[in-house]
């Protein structure tokens, strides 16, 4: 019995030295690899030692930290070279692996996993130990890029018939297993709020330095920065560029007017809390007709203050009950400080007032029509679309030649430039759009694709009274280049617009010599 028991255990050992016996590099989930290291594993009890290959797959969570912090490594072992004579079940398996490191740090580190139970079978499966995952800590003074390498793995295994621990050193392969970066932790930013004094339904400006990643919340706190809420995404704007934040946060109505300050976070993570500023409450909208009365058919010019700024209000006469007359409403553009003027010309005789509405507010200016004796004469005119139109300036596009030098390259050139003229006199829209063949070389029979030609749209508009403005197309494969919105109904659109457009071509590093030339078709609907 006692000889039995002594030749189980020797299996033992090579069960042991079979469950750590394998490594295998893996660099971060972004180019993750398997790479495969030989192994020298000294048995236990005697036993003579194990040679052979084996892989494991290392992933780091997360990918960067700063000194002193933690940095969790999940190891899968692949099979081993060992086998065990005898299968066992349930034995407690505590599975380490040790690193070296190089690049941003020096020295060794060791990810020791739990203890597990495991199944380890008989002769002639190769033996697996199941997954575990442990932590390390990121040393003090790394700095950059710090790459792993496998140099061993300790296993310890506890069965019936003892404890043994097996040690398997690397002897062959110096792949990096996985890399992580160690980065000193974000600097204390600035944040300035300006101007010190806002309105309700106004702009605060935010800007900043030494900031990193990306905004993730905005919140509106009190005086002190103690108290805050997370202002809804659609209330501000903020971008981080170079390290600098720039941006503003919308101040509605809702905020009642007291002091306050702004905080921002970002996913670096940093976290700063702004000056103080004042917000004030918004003065009340006004309205006034001058005259006040007049002959039906006589316009009268109506204007207010502390309307929305940079927006819309809409004139539109109410008789005594304060339904609408039968006079056509007329929407009107406020100036930058909320402040309109415009005509409005009273034709029904129950006209009480003109309401002024925008902006969820509404006013009322007096307004009293006389009755006297008229006459009264129709006076027609026909105005004439002048019809929607488009010229180029020249009707090739070069690209810069290239010395093919077996890597890809790029051919750079520029369209023609395209003069859009919308005289139509309606409220309709435009878009102007282009469409590209294959770059073709009949000669020799080369082809580069169409979608290798990619362009940088480039739109403006070159009459400053034009009524409408152009909308830029998106950078890439041909499609759109230009485009301009309809208006809404009774409001004209049109204008004088430029189209232009820097262009590429993706030349393959091994592509047939010669002259390509393509078809660029530009279609204005």
């Amino acid at each position: 019995m006692f000889e039995s028991r002594k030749k189980v255990s020797a299996g033992l050992g090579a069960v042991v030295i079979a469950g750590s016996a394998g490594l295998v590099a893996v660099a971060p989930a972004a180019t993750a690899a398997t790479a495969t290291y030989q192994v020298h594993c000294a048995l236990p009890a005697g036993q003579p030692p194990v040679d052979g290959s084996q892989s494991v797959t290392v992933d780091l969570s997360p990918a960067s930290s700063a000194p002193g912090g933690s940095i969790e490594a999940t190891v899968t072992l692949g099979p081993s070279p060992a086998t065990s004579p005898v299968p066992l079940t349930g034995v407690d398996m505590t599975p380490s692996i040790t690193f070296a490191q190089s690049g941003g740090a020096g020295g060794q580190v060791t990810v020791t996993g739990p203890t597990i139970k495991a199944d380890i079978p008989g002769a002639p499966t190769p033996i697996s130990t199941p997954p575990y995952k442990g932590t390390f800590t990121v040393p003090a003074g790394a700095a950059g890029l710090v790459n792993l390498v496998p140099v061993k793995t300790v296993t310890k295994t506890v069965t019936p018939f003892g404890t043994f621990e097996t040690t398997c050193d690397v002897t062959g392969g110096t792949d990096v297993v996985a890399s992580y970066t160690a980065k000193q932790p974000p600097a204390d930013p600035t944040l300035v709020a300006s101007p010190g004094s806002v309105e309700q339904n106004s702009q605060l400006g935010l800007s900043g330095t030494k900031w990193e990643g990306n905004v993730t919340k905005v919140s509106l706190c009190d005086a002190g920065g103690a108290n805050c809420q997370a202002l809804p995404a659609q209330l501000y704007s903020l971008n981080v560029a170079n390290g600098n934040l720039t941006g503003g946060v919308q101040i509605v109505d809702q905020v009642p007017p007291g002091t306050y300050t702004v905080k921002v976070e970002s996913d670096a993570p940093q976290s700063k809390t702004s000056n103080s500023f004042t917000v004030t409450g918004v003065p009340p909208v006004t309205a006034s007709a001058s005259p006040s009365s007049g002959d039906l058919g006589q316009a009268t010019v109506v204007s207010g203050d502390n309307w929305v700024k940079s927006g819309n209000v809409t004139l539109q006469g109410q008789k005594s009950d304060g339904t609408a007359t039968t006079d056509a409403p007329v929407t009107v553009a406020t100036d930058a400080n909320g402040h309109f003027s415009s005509p409005y010309t009273v034709n029904d005789k129950n006209t009480a007032k003109i309401n002024v509405s925008g902006g969820g507010k509404s006013a009322n200016a007096a307004y009293t029509p006389k009755f006297g004796q008229q006459l009264g004469q129709d006076a027609s005119g026909t105005v004439n679309s002048g019809g929607l139109s488009f010229q180029q300036a020249a009707a090739g596009i070069q690209l810069s030649p290239i010395t093919l030098n077996g890597k890809p390259q790029t051919m750079t050139g520029a369209l023609n430039q395209v003069a859009v003229q919308d005289f139509r006199g309606d409220v309709l829209g435009w878009d102007l759009t282009g469409q590209i063949t294959d770059f073709t070389n009949p000669e020799k029979g080369g082809v580069i694709p169409a979608n290798s030609f990619s362009w940088k749209p480039a739109c403006a508009v070159t009459n400053p009274a034009s009524p409408s403005q152009v909308v830029t197309g998106s950078e890439g494969n041909v499609g759109l280049l230009c485009k301009q919105n309809a208006n809404a109904p009774g409001v004209v659109s049109g204008g004088e617009f430029t189209a232009d457009a820097s262009t590429k071509l993706a030349v393959p590093a091994w592509q047939l010599s010669g002259t390509y030339t393509a078809t660029l078709t530009l279609t204005l609907i």
